[in-house]
């Protein structure tokens, strides 16, 4: 998770993930829209999975464009205001709107 910081009120968020990767880490060397934070992230998982068995959750542009050049599947949220938006995946208008099991994952 790059953009989630604990200071802006998501600690129960925080603390249900095995561990976080931010801008600033030291392995990340470019930023987005080069996928170098998600690829330190894929990484850092016990058994490393492939890039196509990861998951992306994006608000931004640069953050998919990062996803896809880094072969994960993302699912954008944009904001409302965004007038161009890049091809992810799934587009929602909501994570509510998210279903897991779309991804091969176990639902809610």
């Amino acid at each position: 998770s790059s953009g989630i910081n604990a200071e802006y009120g998501h600690q129960e968020l925080i603390s249900l993930m095995q561990f976080t990767v931010r801008s600033d880490d030291p392995e990340v060397i470019h930023g987005k829209p080069d996928p170098d934070i998600f690829l330190v992230a894929r990484k850092r998982f016990k058994t490393t999975p492939s890039c196509s068995n990861c998951l992306v959750l994006e608000d931004a542009p640069n953050g998919v464009k990062a996803a896809l050049a880094a072969d994960m599947k993302c699912v954008m949220v944009p904001d409302p205001r965004l007038v161009d938006i890049p091809p992810a995946h799934l587009v929602l208008k909501s994570l509510e709107e998210f279903r897991p099991e779309e991804f091969g994952l176990p639902p809610f």
